[in-house]
């Protein structure tokens, strides 16, 4: 790993810097929060592409991660190109405020769920799905993260789950599979910390998710609350 960190830091360009990475052990693939001037970027370093088309990500495939030489100038080459400003994103206020709600339910065990549909939960490992086309219809949840036959909410918000699906899709969240065909979508805390920090302090997130969002969810964070605190 610590080559791998010195290729990708000796491939920036001068005006990025590494501000995170996150290691899927399962696969080997590698994800890395890029500062780029008042932009972040996530770069996936992996052998295959991602489960899901449409992800906000630069993605440079490599055939073999123990061997990375030759790597550099490739990973130097996406950097600099179209692709990785088209991937880049900014922080917004929503953004935020979702940020600080995720921190806040996961350090009370709580987070958010998606249910998949059979075919999806039977062939998510081979083949590709689409992130808004597949991901959108599914139904979103509040539960336990330990344990969803306790506590599983439904949140009928289509445009919280938007939202979520886009963190997403940057890494800012990342997914365990449950049973049930639940997705448990946790948060990529050290990114979301480090993100937080270089924002300018916000209003309180429970205000700011209640002008964007509504009070539905956060009507349901008081129900989880009482049922299962």
């Amino acid at each position: 790993m610590e080559n791998l960190t010195n290729v990708v830091a000796a491939s920036l360009p001068r005006d990025m810097r590494i501000a995170g990475v996150n290691i899927a052990h399962t696969s080997g693939s590698t994800y890395w929060l890029l500062s780029w001037q008042a932009n972040w970027l996530t770069l996936r370093l992996a052998t295959h592409l991602h489960w899901l088309d449409g992800v906000q990500q630069l993605q440079v495939i490599w055939p073999d991660m123990q061997q990375i030489g030759g790597l550099k100038p490739l990973l130097h080459q996406a950097l600099v190109s179209p692709a990785a400003r088209h991937a880049a994103f900014a922080v917004t206020s929503a953004d935020v405020s979702i940020a600080n709600m995720l921190l806040w339910a996961a350090a009370r065990k709580l987070v958010f769920m998606m249910r998949l549909t059979p075919e999806m939960a039977a062939t998510q490992k081979h083949r590709p799905f689409d992130l808004q086309k597949d991901l959108t219809p599914l139904p979103l949840f509040l539960g336990d993260r330990n344990n969803s036959n306790d506590l599983l909410l439904p949140v009928a918000d289509r445009q919280l789950q938007q939202y979520l699906i886009q963190f997403y899709s940057r890494n800012l969240l990342f997914t365990q599979f449950s049973g049930h065909r639940l997705i448990k979508l946790l948060p990529t805390a050290q990114w979301l910390q480090t993100m937080l920090a270089a924002t300018p302090p916000a209003s309180a997130w429970p205000l700011t998710v209640a002008t964007t969002f509504g009070t539905q969810v956060l009507e349901v964070i008081h129900q989880a609350r009482l049922q299962n605190r």
